[in-house]
């Protein structure tokens, strides 16, 4: 059974059952894992981890089922299984689930591949690395068998990141947990007059142009998106933010003084990094030089529009150069996910909080003003791009989280 997913042109965002989704690449995917779990002796990994891919995959699979009542159960499970796939995930089976429980298997693991690339084999002790797809499976079993979300639990048992052949969740019914609803699409924001484009650039081609590739895994033997010499998912985008809101949440009370600012590190780093690893190796492509660079001029805000376009194209929103000089650029975010997610979750807050939108401009500007062309996104590479990024900085000028119209980050590049 093929499962696709829509893109959605008024809210720059792909859409799978009511939940959007957003292209994330390898790199931010496992090195945000990486920097939540060690703060496990701190924070308990499972309610933010686990449980916050479980309530979105139950939210989602509740809604296709609902819509989709003549499915029968083996086509519901081929359902959840296709979908994982499509999605970049790896290969899921769901052959050892009951009513009751049971076990699923990965033949093939996103997660754990990544984690073996970036970090080596984990050690035997250490848990498996699967916190999200336990999440996705113990939701997406509770709607195949139209149960509350929070009957099921699980725990991971085998790790192909631990070099195990298989990774492999046990599924059990435990004690009920009354689990917080998705926020779906959350608090959408009334897009502004379209700008004034005095670059030339056609950006609707560029983002038809990504959008048309269609990534998918469903096309790979192993449910894997494999593109632009690396390996991309198509995330639920509110999979990360509910993750930061759960740990601003309780920053200052588990890590102590300067908490808040520790969890801000963690994503806008990784973001600025995800800047290097997404424009060192799409910009690069064949792709791009055969699709796009002829569609560009040779000006900075040419190739500053093109950049964004990606963002737009990816999923996060409509991406928007409003104005642009050597030194400064005023970038516009209509319909950022991760804020129409934080709004509905939480409401207004005391300060911004695009941690990731302001680490990834920081790490285009960085990226384009270096004019970098690596023949090699890696691990040295994107630490080098970061360690050169000198006194570039990113300001939110306004943010809809405390009371604004719009999202508007400027960009110094000093």
């Amino acid at each position: 059974m093929n499962i696709l997913d829509t893109y959605l042109d008024d809210k720059c965002t792909y859409q799978f059952a009511e939940e959007p989704l957003t292209i994330q690449s390898e790199y931010f995917n496992i090195k945000i894992l990486k920097a939540v779990e060690e703060l496990g002796g701190k924070i308990d990994l499972k309610p933010v981890l686990m449980v916050s891919a479980q309530v979105l995959s139950y939210g989602q699979f509740s809604a296709f089922f609902k819509n989709n009542r003549k499915l029968n159960f083996e086509d519901r499970k081929k359902a959840i299984e296709s979908y994982y796939s499509h999605c970049g995930f790896g290969k899921l089976s769901l052959k050892g689930i009951s009513n009751k429980g049971g076990y699923a298997e990965l033949i093939s693991d996103h997660y754990a591949d990544a984690w073996i690339k970036y970090f080596g084999q984990r050690p035997a002790n250490h848990p498996g690395v699967g916190y999200f797809t336990c999440g996705f499976i113990c939701g997406a079993v509770e709607a195949l068998f139209d149960v509350p979300s929070g009957t099921f639990d699980g725990k991971q048992s085998k790790c192909m990141s631990k070099g195990d052949p298989k990774s492999r969740f046990e599924v059990f019914r435990g004690l009920k947990r009354k689990l917080n609803s998705s926020p779906s699409f959350g608090k959408q924001q009334e897009e502004d007059e379209s700008l004034t484009d005095t670059s030339g650039v056609n950006d609707l081609k560029v983002i038809d142009a990504i959008k048309d590739l269609q990534l998918s895994g469903l096309i790979s033997d192993t449910g894997m998106i494999d593109s632009f010499n690396a390996k991309w998912t198509k995330h639920y985008a509110n999979y990360h933010p509910l993750i930061m809101i759960k740990l601003l949440m309780s920053a200052e009370k588990k890590l102590g003084k300067g908490g808040v600012a520790h969890i801000k590190k963690i994503f806008s780093e990784t973001s600025e990094g995800n800047a290097y690893f997404i424009l060192g190796n799409i910009l690069n492509s064949s792709f791009w030089k055969e699709n796009v660079s002829g569609l560009l001029n040779s000006d900075t805000n040419s190739l500053w529009h093109a950049s964004l376009d990606i963002m737009t194209a990816f999923g996060h929103g409509k991406w928007e150069l409003a104005e642009g000089s050597s030194t400064e650029y005023k970038v516009n975010i209509i319909n950022n996910p991760e804020t129409n997610a934080f709004l509905k979750l939480v409401g207004n807050t005391k300060a911004p909080l695009g941690f990731c939108s302001s680490g990834y401009l920081t790490g285009l500007a960085n990226y384009i003003r270096l004019n970098s062309s690596p023949s090699t996104v890696d691990n040295d590479y994107i630490e080098k791009m970061k360690a050169s990024k000198g006194d570039i900085s990113c300001k939110e000028e306004q943010s809809r989280m405390i009371g604004s119209e719009k999202d508007t980050l400027m960009v110094l590049v000093h």
